[in-house]
């Protein structure tokens, strides 16, 4: 569930000791620009503040305009920079503050957005696009009692406002609070109905209650909602027609979970015929490239083939009218080549086997082994990653229970953790000596590792989706309140037969899920030993090589 925030356009003037004729020149070039800017028109907008500013660079009113142009084209870096040189030649000018404040927000830094925000209604107390903007920060943040209180503000000065509506209604859905915040979507799209961020988070208050024939079809309004990310394809769109003897693109939109998530629409496109291309992320490249219902894979980086027609990889539920009885949910889905898992198997062997010295030199040598891949922290550049990520250190309920041997699939940004004082107990680290630094390690490899394991915990993120994909027995921790496709209140996943669902009993309460965790995995390995793992052979692929 998203909101967006606001912006300012500022006036500005040229500074005092710019000679006539530049003076004349820049304002110009500014005016122009600024009405640009007004018309929406971002691009054109963009050159003519460039040329303001080319002529007086000190100009703060140029620079928060051309900030504002560039954030509208999705540039929230560049925008950031141009706000603060905006800031310190005008520090108390009440659009740079909000602005900037917007940018942060962009980039999921709600947190550095709140100062700014406040900062400027200091300035101007009543500002109702900055009320909605702080608003819809502090509930990024989980502070929702003061953000319902600033959207609400906004709304006592424009009470049919879409976009705080909206907002409202999104801060609600946060809470649990589902009926409040379709009410509130519900209004937003009377005042403006073709506003695609209502239709979009109603759609997924519907998804997560199970109403999958109205969700599907609402959902489609994402691709128009400003924030989006997808490709423009230079063909049609696919309808579910005969495919035979045409080419088909399917393109993931989204992050490496759902695209995992959504590729197994693609055997359902091959029964309709034709070939079936997919574009997709560089780290799943060599993952997708062996699922059999997809004849070639490009990288979103590189030039997209002339195909027939195209379609979104989530757009394809809508297309073939899927509800939850219809649901493809047959796993696995996605496999793993010989080749990587015989690569594999003596790295995760050899690891275990130092652990295990080492326990045994402390005189704790486990008698039989229970081997857990965990995961703990999810893209921290996910807006909402610190409801669904937790720490390392969660992991000791499961670490000390006899026998369990926790080995880390993170990789990248969480890592650090493993270092830290506060995890005391052991972790089986990766090392691949053919392939240097366990980072390295692509999500076919991850792929492999998890074959050979007998259990796989992480959070909300594409290391659930992939151990899912791939059959893999695995436990998903989730927040209070949790993304629209695990549902409401279950725990178990339509998506995925082999996945259970710990949800916390109150919000930030992860001491609670990992406890009932390690009761629920003691009392399974108190019945006796786990069955030696063995990769399906459904699950596996033929080698690429």
């Amino acid at each position: 569930m998203a909101g967006n925030p606001k912006a300012t356009v500022g006036r500005g003037s040229v500074p005092a000791g710019v000679d006539l004729a530049n003076s004349y020149i820049a304002a110009t070039y500014f005016e122009q620009g600024t009405a640009l800017l007004r018309q929406g028109r971002w691009g054109e907008s963009e050159w003519y503040l460039q040329e303001a500013l080319r002529v007086c660079p000190r100009h703060a009113g140029a620079l928060n305009n051309l900030g504002t142009a560039v954030w509208q084209q999705k540039r929230a870096q560049e925008a950031e920079v141009l706000y603060r040189r905006a800031l310190a030649l005008a520090p108390d000018d009440f659009g740079v503050l909000n602005n900037l404040g917007n940018a942060l927000w962009e980039q999921c830094r709600s947190d550095e957005a709140i100062p700014y925000y406040q900062q400027a209604l200091r300035l101007q107390p009543d500002a109702p696009e900055t009320q909605m903007n702080l608003g819809l920060a502090l509930s990024d943040c989980g502070e929702f009692d003061a953000a319902e209180a600033w959207i609400g503000a906004a709304l006592r000065q424009r009470p049919d406002w879409p976009e705080a509506l909206d907002n409202l209604g999104v801060t609600c859905a946060r809470r649990g609070k589902w009926d409040e915040a379709l009410h509130c979507y519900d209004q937003a799209l009377a005042v403006r109905p073709d506003f695609p961020d209502a239709h979009r988070n109603r759609a997924f208050i519907w998804l997560a209650h199970g109403d999958f024939e109205r969700g599907w079809p609402e959902y489609d309004w994402r691709l128009k909602c400003r924030n989006h990310r997808g490709l423009n394809v230079n063909s049609p769109r696919w309808a579910g027609e005969d495919l035979r003897g045409r080419s088909i693109l399917l393109h993931a939109e989204q992050g490496l979970g759902d695209t995992l998530q959504f590729v197994r629409f693609a055997a359902m496109v091959r029964h309709r015929g034709g070939r079936v291309s997919l574009c997709c992320p560089v780290p799943l490249m060599r993952l997708l490239a062996l699922c059999p219902d997809i004849d070639h894979v490009f990288s979103d980086q590189a030039r997209l083939p002339v195909v027939d027609v195209h379609a979104p990889l989530m757009s394809l539920p809508a297309i073939f009218g899927t509800t939850l009885a219809t649901l493809p949910a047959t796993t696995p889905y996605l496999g793993v080549d010989e080749v990587t898992i015989e690569h594999w198997r003596p790295v995760v062997a050899r690891a275990i086997e130092e652990r295990d010295k080492g326990l045994a030199a402390g005189g704790r040598a486990p008698a039989r082994r229970f081997t857990i891949g965990i995961a703990w922290q999810g893209n921290p550049r996910y807006r909402l990653d610190r409801w669904r990520s937790f720490r390392l250190a969660q992991f000791a309920p499961l670490a000390e229970l006899p026998g369990v041997c926790l080995i880390s699939l993170q990789k990248g940004e969480g890592t650090e953790q493993l270092l830290e004082p506060s995890v005391r107990f052991p972790v089986v680290v990766l090392h691949d000596p053919a392939r240097g630094d366990d980072d390295q390690r692509g999500f076919l490899d991850t792929a492999a590792v998890m074959s050979q394991l007998d259990l796989v915990i992480a959070p909300d993120s594409a290391m659930a989706h992939l151990a899912g994909s791939l059959g893999v027995r695995v436990w998903v921790p989730l927040p209070a309140v949790s993304d629209w496709r695990w549902l409401i209140g279950r725990q178990d996943s339509p998506w995925y037969p082999t996945m259970t669902l710990f949800r916390q009993a109150r919000p930030g309460d992860w001491d609670g899920v990992f406890q009932r965790m390690a009761r629920i995995l003691a009392q399974e390995l108190s019945a006796g030993p786990a069955p030696a793992r063995e990769l399906d052979p459904s699950r596996r692929s033929p080698s690429p090589w």
